[in-house]
């Protein structure tokens, strides 16, 4: 490929819990709206240029792992963590009916925090090489 598609989500491939994630994403997926790519693959660079994971103030805190996943929208937003999902679920099969649970008073951040826990804790939790 010579340009991301237009739907990508960014993961980490270090991560056990996101290639897990990834898998069941792409499974779902069956129109194939999604792309997938790593943050650490070399078309990472080429594809999203602003998405510096060199900036210390940025997504990556002094050249870590990103916080969470990030999902970049046909229109070149970028939505991170639970944002992310929620930005994706209508592209999956039966996402938008999951995601209308986004929509009830409390959910969002409800989701945000849980994620957000999940985040900081994945390579203890899941047991990843990193």
């Amino acid at each position: 490929m010579n340009s991301p598609v237009s739907n990508t989500l960014i993961y980490d491939r270090d991560c056990d819990l996101c290639r897990w994630s990834r898998s069941i994403l792409s499974k779902w997926d069956r129109h194939q709206r999604i792309g997938y790519l790593a943050f650490q693959d070399a078309e990472f660079k080429e594809w999203f240029p602003g998405l510096n994971r060199d900036d210390p103030a940025g997504l990556w805190p002094h050249g870590e792992a990103p916080r969470a996943m990030l999902f970049v929208d046909s229109g070149g937003q970028v939505r991170v963590g639970v944002e992310a999902f929620r930005k994706m679920l209508p592209q999956l099969a039966g996402g938008k009916i999951l995601g209308a649970m986004f929509h009830i008073p409390g959910v969002p951040r409800l989701a945000a925090r849980f994620y957000e826990w999940v985040a900081r804790n994945r390579y203890r939790i899941f047991k990843s090489s990193h």
